[in-house]
């Protein structure tokens, strides 16, 4: 494998790390499928080349913008030192395996590095932003009650440096740091190392993409139908069908249902500005903004010749569109 191994620098505002080809531990929880910003086909994509993560790019660069200020107020909050790690950790074993951890943890002032250079203290951290409504997610400080994409993230880590517990410090909301703690489980970095080598082996180098979890994956992979190509439904896509049309069904009442009863609460406000009930307010009824738009179609009249020059064209999208024949 060590044949196969590439390098590339990842896009951001500055400089980054060389990073290996292979699985991290940014790419792990995805694999698994737990991850709320990347699904298997992502990474794939990713890794043979075929789609950039650009959608991740902000906020990969925000975390790493953050990363400093969160192991700060870590060090306030514990007493304990951090250390920035640069070099690239691998797999003993399987090299294309990587991990880059964000601090080592000095413990009472401990060294975090052998006189070989090798990573010689027993805990990392690792640096986190949430939002504030995410909160619910995370559980008592101390635990391991984290979400799971980040949990197997630590994980991994703890596997490859091996180092027996990971400090995971969150930032929600800008104002309520906590400070969860991971101890390595051999079984589960076991699994971990297992999933990722079945991965790669099985879909990054046989160029085989694995199962599709979303519509967004569809599109990724087929962003353009096959021409006069069917797909002929079976039980179970006419259940999911059924189903399908039973929850717009349902929408469309509470949208109707919704709509009525705005009407009547705009009636009773007549013309009153706010709604309010003991002192407080419950909503409002005014006008917004005054709304400046270009008449399109005049212009398209009176000026072609600017329309053509600024017409921006797009890419059509395909849509999934419901029709003929009803199912019961």
């Amino acid at each position: 494998m060590d044949g196969n191994l590439k390098n590339f620098t990842a896009t951001g505002s500055h400089t980054q790390p060389i990073r290996p080809w292979g699985v991290g531990g940014s790419d792990i929880g995805a694999i698994l499928g737990l991850s709320p910003f990347r699904t298997p086909l992502q990474v794939w994509a990713e890794k043979v080349g075929s789609q950039s993560c650009v959608g991740d790019a902000l906020r990969l660069r925000y975390g790493r913008h953050m990363e400093p200020f969160v192991a700060q107020e870590y060090e306030h909050a514990t007493g304990h030192t951090t250390h920035e790690h640069g070099p690239t950790v691998h797999h003993p074993r399987h090299p294309h395996l990587f991990a880059h951890v964000d601090r080592l943890v000095s413990l009472g002032g401990r060294p975090v590095l052998d006189t070989d250079g090798n990573i010689c203290t027993t805990t990392l951290l690792e640096c986190k932003t949430a939002s504030a409504f995410s909160a619910s997610q995370w559980g008592c400080e101390g635990t391991d009650q984290i979400p799971h994409a980040y949990l197997v993230q630590c994980a991994w880590y703890t596997t490859l440096t091996g180092c027996s517990q990971a400090h995971l410090a969150v930032m929600l909301g800008n104002s309520d740091l906590r400070i969860y703690t991971v101890v390595h489980d051999p079984l589960l970095g076991d699994r971990l190392v297992r999933a990722a080598l079945e991965f790669w082996d099985e879909h990054v180098m046989a160029g085989v993409p694995p199962a599709l979890k979303t519509r967004d994956d569809v599109l990724a992979l087929h962003p353009k139908e096959t021409p006069g190509l069917e797909f002929e439904a079976d039980p179970t896509t006419l259940s999911q069908l059924r189903r399908l049309q039973r929850i717009q069904g349902l929408s469309k009442k509470l949208e109707d249902e919704s709509q009525r009863v705005r009407d009547q609460l705009a009636l009773s406000m007549g013309p009153a500005e706010f709604l309010r009930h003991n002192g407080r307010t419950l909503g409002t009824f005014r006008s917004g903004s005054t709304i400046k738009r270009v008449d399109i179609t005049r212009l398209r009249r009176e000026r072609p010749d600017v329309v053509s020059e600024y017409l921006v064209k797009s890419s059509p999208q395909r849509r999934l569109m419901l029709g003929g024949a009803s199912h019961a």
